[in-house]
């Protein structure tokens, strides 16, 4: 089988296997499960990705791979955060939108069970370095006084609500306010990024003195 076509099977089970697992639950998915959204057989599956916890720990490492390098790159750069924030929401923005069964599926399996999510995350403990280093960079502005003094926490978990929640709950605000319009869901976001990115930029401008 040639890479080409190699790589887009292997795209075509992950997406299968997002949506199974949310659906069901990790521990409640089968490889069946995902053989029959994808359309294989469970050999072919198997070819593949040979258990659960193989496929389970490929989802989250092409969503990693995908963010963590390029908010690096970003952290790299010879400017302020209140200059790099923006970047860094529009990263945030561009996966979570590209991959809008994320949101559930991670808020899914942290309430079925919590210790295996956090057990898949910390496999690879370099992959996490780009979040450690965001948190020292937003400490140290904070000592300088470029930034509001403040839980880092504070100011990640309303990005994150921010940008998140909407997704979550995408179906029934379209229901509601969109006249069932997934098109226009999709322009509130593009709008809806402006809003985060100065609800943000402004919980970060220190306090004037």
């Amino acid at each position: 089988m040639e890479a080409k076509d190699t790589n887009e099977m292997e795209s075509r089970i992950l997406e299968a296997a997002k949506r199974v697992f949310v659906h069901k639950g990790y521990e409640a998915a089968t490889m069946s499960d995902v053989a029959a959204e994808v359309g294989i057989g469970r050999t072919a599956l198997h070819y593949y990705y040979r258990t659960k916890e193989i496929l389970f720990d490929a989802i989250f490492d092409q969503l990693m791979s995908s963010l963590l390098p390029n908010i690096d790159r970003v952290l790299d750069e010879k400017s302020t955060m209140l200059e790099k924030m923006p970047v860094i929401i529009d990263l945030y923005m561009g996966i979570i939108r590209a991959n809008p069964l994320f949101p559930s599926f991670v808020v899914g399996e942290l309430n079925r069970d919590p210790e295996h999510l956090f057990k898949t995350v910390l496999k690879n403990p370099a992959k996490i370095q780009p979040i450690l280093r965001l948190r020292r960079q937003i400490e140290e502005e904070m000592d300088e006084g470029l930034l509001r003094k403040m839980p880092v926490i504070d100011l990640v978990s309303t990005l994150v609500s921010l940008v998140v929640f909407p997704l979550l709950i995408r179906k029934p605000l379209a229901a509601a306010f969109l006249d069932n319009d997934m098109g226009r869901f999709e322009e509130y976001m593009d709008r809806r990024r402006d809003l985060i990115v100065e609800v943000i930029t402004q919980l970060m401008v220190p306090d004037a003195r």
